[in-house]
């Protein structure tokens, strides 16, 4: 009865976990490491390559170490299949600080434009006066000293002296249409009245002359001929 059940256990354990791959380990692991060049399962002690003597692994491709310039003490990356010596004087001649006096530090990412700030810009912010990059402290033109907005600052006196000269003839226009406008009317109501006399000065006239006449038509009953 035991000796049936112990196999059964162990085929069970093996389901569970993975055998060490190394031949002379063999041991269960049940959270087994895989070798990212032969693709096979290992124990805690034999996962890495010069363990269990991986034959898929170069150390000359994957174990490469970036040797220091002698000048200026920078890391000199060798692709693969180049030689190291003259990888290493391309550097020295064309990239090498000491040699080339260039700076070292080459800035990979943009920083911030405001002076004495400095922060690295992951997502820079452009400015649409000045055209430069800040962080989101300084974007806008009053917190970084925008030049674009001083100049503009600067120039708007005559703007203003402009306006103010316009204003001014506006209003002397406007001064001068109301009193030719007053002047017109005080003209069209004199000639109205002038024009009211005259139209009753005629009617009088013509009553004053048509009187005589029809008092002269007229027969005398007392004179002397028609009696």
């Amino acid at each position: 009865m035991s000796g049936s059940a112990t196999p059964e256990r162990d085929q069970q354990l093996l389901d569970i976990g993975k055998q060490c791959s190394a031949s002379s380990c063999l041991v269960v692991d049940f959270l087994p490491f895989k070798c990212q060049h032969c693709t096979h399962a290992f124990c805690g002690e034999h996962f890495l390559p010069t363990a269990h003597q991986c034959d898929k692994y170069d150390a000359a491709k994957h174990d490469r170490i970036a040797p220091s310039c002698p000048l200026c003490n920078t890391p000199v990356a060798i692709p693969p299949g180049q030689d190291p010596n003259i990888r290493m004087e391309q550097h020295i001649n064309t990239q090498c600080s000491v040699m080339t006096g260039r700076s070292s530090k080459a800035k990979s990412t943009p920083t911030c434009a405001r002076p004495k700030c400095g922060k690295v810009l992951f997502s820079p912010i452009r400015c649409d006066s000045c055209k430069q990059q800040f962080c989101p402290q300084h974007r806008f033109p009053k917190d970084h000293a925008c030049s674009s907005s001083q100049a503009s600052t600067t120039k708007s006196p005559p703007t203003a002296n402009a306006w103010a000269n316009v204003s001014n003839q506006t209003s002397a226009a406007s001064a001068a249409a109301m009193a030719a406008i007053k002047r017109a009317a005080v003209s069209t109501t004199s000639s109205t009245s002038t024009s009211r006399s005259h139209a009753q000065s005629k009617p009088q006239a013509q009553t004053s002359t048509a009187k005589p006449a029809t008092s002269s038509s007229r027969p005398n009953p007392f004179s002397a001929t028609e009696r």
